[in-house]
């Protein structure tokens, strides 16, 4: 009998986003967006040792998603998986103070799929503003397990993935009145909503009324913004539009999540 799959998020927002999915013996990461420290730290504080870590997978190439990845890859010999968009992204990016080298660069484009260790992953495209971008399917076991974040619209691979997953990470990223009443400027509000933004809460709200199963036994929402957003306002949007057993959770910002087996 194989082990159990094993998550949690070491942060999730615009402060850094981390995600790791594992077993009891070895994982991956779904983005690096946190220093290598503290992923190093919040790893240990669940039980996992860096020595674990299979692969770092970036979702794109924005710094809250790729802060260590350069860290990660180079000097714990971590290989970083994405597109080629992505990658050049990565070391194109001035916020970035070391570039990933060639030896930790691994290429996966959008609609395929790498076996890594007990853990198949497909990366499919997502809308957002970034070089390019990407969600993952994990299978493992007969399990699988979608992460979509940061994306400003669905498209035919998020709604088809969703529908096969047991477990689900999906952005619900700001509340609608909430953006349009705030402090942003304008220019901010319109991109934050557009095609290529990200999800608002009705929007999350809609596609889980669209595309989940009664497969989906736990939902995660992600990638809350601090000034446009509540939880209690994203799990309001949100009721309803799963099974009723399906357990929902919202992902904490800027700490470590609680410690889930599946």
């Amino acid at each position: 009998m194989m082990d159990k799959l094993r998550f949690f998020s070491l942060g999730s927002g615009s402060s850094g986003n981390c995600y790791y999915i594992g077993n009891a013996k070895r994982g991956i990461l779904i983005d690096a967006g946190i220093g290598a420290r503290s992923i190093k730290k919040r790893l240990k504080s669940a039980g996992v040792s860096m020595e674990q870590i299979l692969a770092v997978f970036v979702t794109h190439d924005h710094f809250d998603h790729i802060k260590a990845v350069s860290a990660l890859g180079n000097k714990e010999h971590i290989p970083v998986y994405s597109t080629q968009k992505i990658l050049d992204g990565i070391n194109n990016n001035i916020k970035l103070r070391e570039k990933l080298e060639i030896s930790a660069q691994r290429t996966i484009e959008n609609l395929q799929s790498v076996q890594i260790g007990d853990f198949t992953i497909t990366s499919f495209p997502l809308s957002h503003d970034a070089s390019d971008n990407s969600g993952y399917k994990i299978d493992y076991q007969g399990l699988t397990f979608t992460v979509a974040t940061d994306l400003g619209c669905p498209n035919e691979y998020l709604h088809e993935y969703i529908a096969q997953s047991d477990i689900l990470i999906l952005e619900a990223n700001y509340d609608e009145i909430m953006l349009q009443t705030g402090p942003y400027p304008e220019k901010l509000k319109q991109r934050v909503a557009g095609d290529c933004g990200h999800l608002g809460n009705q929007q999350t709200a809609d596609i889980l009324m669209k595309s989940s199963t009664d497969k989906l036994k736990y939902l995660f929402l992600c990638h809350l913004s601090q000034q446009n957003n509540k939880p209690e306002l994203a799990l309001d949007a949100v009721k309803g539009t799963v099974p009723k057993h399906t357990l929902i959770n919202v992902l904490p910002r800027t700490d470590i999540s609680e410690f889930f087996e599946f």
